[in-house]
């Protein structure tokens, strides 16, 4: 499979939206500066060159008078008078026409200025200077903190939407912001909130802090809307569900085969139950002023899922270092606007004295450059599921997988035991399918698994298993029957093959339709799990080279006695050259 072939057609594309590119070194006003000094440049030698030529003209006149006397010398005077005119003329729609370029290029270019998030939407740029300026001012209502905010703003950034970028030349260990808890997005600030705080106490009874938050937020968003203390923040959040939690059964389509599918069902099947947990028809007859009557709407199992999305998206746990309530989940305005990147850029603190939350850079910043938060390491199918977008390099990229000794096996409480024993239990843990080699975690917990009952009571070869080492010829042959069918089963769940979407993504390189950034971003999952797959089922082939065809043959009788031919097709990699 060439890899790098297929990505430079989607990076093409465009594909990789939200990714977390990194915005230009060049400040977006040096840029327009350097473009004006090039203007005026050239204005100016357009100018210089005809008020040369003019004087030669001029010149050649005062011989001609001098030549033939008066007669000429009034020819020759209203000829340079038209002829001054005309120079002064063309002189002005040259400046002219070099500063209109100017006009257009700046505002062709204002997209990736800082300061303005989409450039041709004025309100867009109303809001967010609102934003920053309520961040700028004290707490909340009814805290006497303050907030602070250092040399970072809120803007455009290119191919990402909104980001934070520095304002000036940041150094390690700087103070970026500290806010206030009552500020952010907390169970503190719905305690403050009226009669809905009066209803916090019975949510505490049975909803978690996430649905709570949930609640707060649609209490502010929709049922206080601009009478809100956060309106300045809330007109910046997203108004859809960006997440897979959000897309279509047809969307979700896209994406069969993937995990994904699984744990946006599982998911959507929790939050259901934390909705349920909530009991708002009871919170509905005992606080109608905030859930009854024409608010009601504002809190059915639809908003929920939005309000759900955005707090798991934005929202971090501190640590508080208090025994009562170790960590805080919080939504900090602000900070929930940086964008991922897979380095860590800036580190957020519990400040217990002055209950406030402060950001610090973990790295220097230069002028205009983006500021980035590392949202942690996890697969792909996560970002896609939690965030709503894929990053363009993810190094925890990787497929994962389960294990289970069966339920059949007369060693299964030796194999368990054993497991459990060394970490490698798939009960507590899942394990991985990597782009290059293969998880040496996974391939120690296939070859417990495929002991024999000699190999499972001899320590040594527990140790060479745990190790990563072969434990016989017999025990390679059965793992690695194992482990190919695990990755068939996975390149079969898929609705299309590897070579399909390459055909599909070569067709749409000269196309103007694209397909929706769901479908996108659900083709670049699938296509990276394939990947994956493909190369871990190569990798698996020179990690256990066969020793003996007929060690090959008995392990496919006896773990795969149902399906041998298939087994042997495996073995024999047809299985896989079909996929790619």
């Amino acid at each position: 499979v060439s890899i790098m072939r297929e990505w430079s057609v989607l990076d093409h594309l465009g594909w990789f939206t939200n990714s977390g590119a990194v915005v230009g070194s060049a400040s977006p006003s040096a840029r327009r500066r350097r473009r004006r000094r090039r203007g005026e440049g050239r204005a100016r030698g357009r100018v210089f060159s005809f008020l040369f030529l003019f004087l030669c003209f001029c010149a050649r006149a005062r011989a001609l008078v001098d030549r033939h006397g008066a007669v000429m010398r009034a020819r020759c005077r209203a000829v340079v008078g038209v002829a001054a005119i005309v120079v002064v003329v063309f002189a002005s729609c040259v400046v002219a026409g070099e500063g209109g370029g100017e006009t257009h290029a700046s505002s062709s270019s204002s997209s990736s200025s800082f300061g303005t998030v989409f450039a041709e939407t004025s309100a867009m740029t109303r809001s967010i200077a609102a934003f920053e300026r309520w961040m700028r001012r004290g707490g909340a209502p009814a805290s006497t903190s303050t907030t602070f905010v250092g040399d970072v703003g809120v803007g455009v950034i290119p191919g990402l939407g909104r980001g934070l970028y520095a304002k000036k030349n940041i150094t390690k260990g700087a103070l970026l912001l500290e806010v206030p808890l009552e500020k952010c997005l907390s169970t503190a600030s719905a305690r403050a909130d009226g009669t809905f705080g009066e209803a916090l106490g019975e949510l505490e009874r049975g909803a978690t802090t996430h649905a709570m938050l949930a609640m707060h937020l649609l209490r502010q968003a929709y049922g206080l809307r601009g009478d809100s203390a956060y309106w300045p923040w809330l007109k910046l959040l997203p108004r859809e569900v960006d997440s897979t939690l959000g897309w279509t059964e047809k969307e979700l389509d896209e994406i069969e085969g993937s995990n994904l599918g699984a744990f946006t069902s599982a998911v959507k099947a929790q939050w259901r139950a934390e909705y349920d947990a909530l009991n708002v028809t009871h919170l509905r007859r005992r606080y109608p002023d905030v859930f009854g009557g024409k608010h009601a709407s504002y809190y059915t199992f639809e908003k929920f899922i939005w309000a759900m999305f955005v707090v798991w998206s934005r929202a971090i746990d501190l640590s508080t270092g208090s025994e009562d309530a170790p960590t805080a989940r919080v939504v900090v305005p602000f900070l929930d606007m940086a964008n991922h990147s897979p380095a860590t850029k800036l580190v957020p603190a519990w400040d217990a004295q002055k209950n406030a939350i402060k950001v610090y850079a973990a790295s220097n910043f230069t002028e205009n450059l983006e500021i980035r938060f590392n949202y942690d390491a996890k697969p792909s199918q996560y970002f896609l599921l939690q965030y709503g977008f894929i990053p363009e390099n993810n190094p925890a990229e990787c497929v994962e997988v389960t294990l289970r000794v069966a339920d059949n096996d007369p060693l299964r409480e030796i194999k368990e035991t054993l497991l459990d024993k060394h970490g490698l239990n798939p009960k507590t843990r899942n394990f991985e399918w990597k782009p290059v080699g293969i998880d040496a975690d996974l391939l120690a917990a296939t070859r417990v698994i495929s002991m024999n009952e000699d190999e499972a009571n001899d320590p040594t070869s527990v140790m060479l298993a745990i190790a990563g080492a072969s434990v016989s010829a017999r025990n390679d042959a059965h793992t690695k029957a194992v482990l190919l069918k695990s990755i068939a089963s996975f390149l079969e769940g898929y609705g299309t093959t590897l070579k399909e979407d390459n055909v599909y993504v070569k067709a749409k390189a000269n196309s103007t339709n694209l397909p929706s950034k769901r479908k996108r971003f659900a083709l670049l999952l699938r296509m990276r799990e394939k990947i994956i797959l493909l190369s871990s089922a190569n990798a698996l082939f020179k990690e256990i080279p066969d020793e003996d065809s007929e060690l090959v043959i008995d392990s496919c009788r006896y773990a795969f006695y149902n399906e041998y031919d298939a087994c042997m097709a495996r073995a024999r990699g047809e299985t896989f050259r079909k996929f790619e």
